[in-house]
């Protein structure tokens, strides 16, 4: 196992593929960096990437604190940096799904020179307030301590194996509830959109509750684009590689040529 120590805590990381430019995955909310082989994603994309899988802090076997302030988007951007550091990564195309998405628009304001470029699902640049009542209700039950509850109520038991569940239901629920309260409370990026100067790819599907800030973010970045999807299908938590790995891989073929 791979760690590195940031910000006093271990952040866990593994790296996949032999050749290629860099490519970060950054997971969601609540699921490790394990949910990306296990959906297909590292068999597809280690062809032609090396991969960098990070769980972050307070998921999978990174180090869960409860200091509210190491769970901002800038220390887990800082995070991702200190690991970059770690393996002599000079930059990397970024994909993140959720939280990870959130971190990578954040990466994109306080680390451009970093970002070659920026891949987003279920993730926008804007203060999550049209969500915050229904987030809520999931905090008080990670306070709580009902992991088991909030899995339940996100329906999130349709989407993750019985080992993904297993995982997280053995996690700290108070991180947990801090980690996903930085989340809510995050003030986004939008001030800074003009101003982003990364190609960036952003999916989304009409049936997505933030369907209309992603596509307007794709529409406000200078070279951002949007990408609606028939549908959300998920695999072991993340969405599925069939509706994103191809167009992804198209859209990084065109910075590169």
């Amino acid at each position: 196992m791979s760690f590195v120590i940031s910000n006093k805590h271990r952040i866990h990381y593994h790296l996949s593929g032999e050749r290629g430019p860099w490519l970060i995955l950054y997971p969601p909310f609540i699921l490790d960096n394990e949910a990306w082989d296990m959906s297909g994603y590292v068999q597809l994309l280690e062809r032609d990437f090396r991969l960098m899988l990070i769980d972050p802090l307070g998921q999978g076997r990174s180090d869960s604190p409860e200091d509210p302030s190491c769970y901002t988007m800038e220390s887990r951007v800082q995070n991702v940096l200190n690991v970059m550091q770690e393996v002599q990564m000079d930059y990397a195309h970024f994909f993140g799904v959720g939280l990870g998405g959130q971190v990578g628009f954040q990466m994109a304001v306080d680390a451009p020179n970093k970002v070659r470029s920026l891949i987003t699902a279920a993730a926008h640049p804007y203060p999550r307030l049209d969500e915050i009542k229904t987030l809520e209700e999931g905090l008080d039950q990670l306070r709580s301590g009902n992991i088991e509850i909030y899995l339940q109520q996100w329906r999130s038991e349709e989407h993750l194996s019985l080992e993904q569940q297993d995982q997280i239901l053995k996690g700290n629920p108070i991180s947990h509830s801090i980690g996903l309260e930085a989340c809510c409370r995050w003030k986004g990026v939008a001030d800074h959109l003009e101003s982003i100067n990364i190609s960036s790819l952003h999916f989304t599907c009409t049936s997505e509750p933030s369907f209309l800030s992603v596509r307007e973010a794709g529409r406000r970045l200078r070279y951002g684009r949007y990408v609606i999807l028939p549908k959300i299908v998920y695999s072991h938590g993340l969405w599925s590689t069939e509706t994103i790995v191809e167009p992804m891989l198209e859209f990084i073929r065109k910075l590169r040529n």
